[in-house]
């Protein structure tokens, strides 16, 4: 996640503060968050965190700034984790760590709310439930889904404004191949193992063998 401008902070209830923004970036905060939408972040400003909270943090020791839901609040700790996760994240955070609070994404001129406290925290949980049903049903329709997909007969039905299409992303110094479906990301091409990976059920859109990797963009 990268800051990309603040502005003088509105009146929505926070204490005083300039939010700020940032590019969404990661699969730990789906569908929660998505690629490409920017971020609306409002400072904390002494006010306690609550269990459903969407912070931005630093991790100690590390410079790259972070996103999730807060999981547990203490006076003393906070514990974290992603909304695509099934674990908490092993470190735990103190109230200097968080930089702010997400209360909106932007897609382009849209603003969506970022529900937090209550809200956010039964939200956290529904997805985690569906992540369960889906794992539940996926060993028996995953052979079917491979098998339609590898032959790419749906892709080529598909007119040409609507298949997904790749876009290179600069991200710390490095290009990374995206695959957008209109201004959503629905894959990405991971390095390390050299493959695409492939939201469902979009896989069906796509004929992979007509993606580039990483030797050719």
């Amino acid at each position: 996640m990268l800051r990309t401008g603040n502005e003088p902070k509105k009146d929505r209830g926070e204490n005083a503060g300039a939010a700020f923004f940032a590019a969404y970036a990661g699969p730990s905060m789906n569908p929660t968050l998505r690629e490409p939408e920017i971020m609306e972040i409002v400072p904390c400003g002494g006010r306690s965190l609550r269990a459903g909270d969407v912070v931005f943090f630093l991790p100690p020791g590390s410079e790259r700034p972070v996103v999730h839901r807060v999981a547990r609040a203490t006076t003393a700790w906070i514990s974290t984790r992603g909304d695509n996760n099934a674990l908490e994240d092993h470190v735990l955070l103190r109230l200097e760590d968080i930089q702010g609070r997400v209360v909106a994404a932007w897609r382009g001129r849209k603003r969506r709310e970022i529900a937090g406290g209550f809200r956010g925290r039964w939200n956290g949980r529904w997805l985690r439930l569906r992540r369960l049903m889906d794992r539940g049903v996926s060993p028996l329709l995953h052979p079917l889904y491979r098998s339609l997909s590898l032959r790419g007969r749906f892709a080529r039905c598909l007119p040409a404004s609507f298949r997904p299409r790749v876009v290179v992303f600069r991200d710390r110094g490095q290009d990374r191949l995206r695959l957008l479906l209109g201004e959503r990301v629905i894959g990405r091409y991971e390095e390390r193992e050299r493959q695409w990976r492939i939201q469902r059920p979009f896989r069906l859109l796509v004929d992979e063998r007509t993606l580039p990797g990483r030797t050719e963009p």
